[in-house]
């Protein structure tokens, strides 16, 4: 099937790399990632998600330690804060792959990270309005 002169538009450029240019996408056709900020891809279940909602996890002399703020030096990984996710992370040996750290690395730290965090979640009253 043929397509006419119009749908393919003209070329940019002529020879070997001639290419057409590219559509410019309009603001409502735009990714949802924008509008929530950066978006960073979980080591333990591969699916992407806004970076304030998911752990950075750095290599401190062989342990690996929960950034909280989010601004130690190095290389980090990306981790819900969910211990299924950290399960599936070390069974696969992601962090050693995402971090470029040879040898074995001990997830203690964040596991105890997540049962806290797990551990506030549950004492923490369900209604904010209750405590006043």
């Amino acid at each position: 099937m043929a397509r006419s002169s119009t749908e393919r538009g003209r070329l940019v450029a002529a020879g070997r790399r001639a290419r057409h240019p590219s559509p410019v996408e309009p603001a409502a056709q735009r990714p949802l990632a924008d509008a929530r900020g950066p978006v960073r891809t979980c080591v333990g279940c591969r699916s992407t998600d806004a970076r304030s909602s998911l752990l950075r996890v750095v290599v401190v002399r062989d342990l690996l330690v929960v950034d909280v703020a989010r601004s130690m030096p190095g290389r980090g990984a990306w981790l819900h804060p969910d211990p299924g996710c950290l399960e599936l992370a070390t069974r696969r040996r992601a962090f050693g792959r995402a971090l470029r750290h040879a040898g074995p690395l001990d997830a203690a730290v964040v596991a105890e990270h997540l049962a806290a965090i797990d551990q506030e979640h549950r004492t923490a009253p369900a209604d904010p309005a209750s405590t006043v």
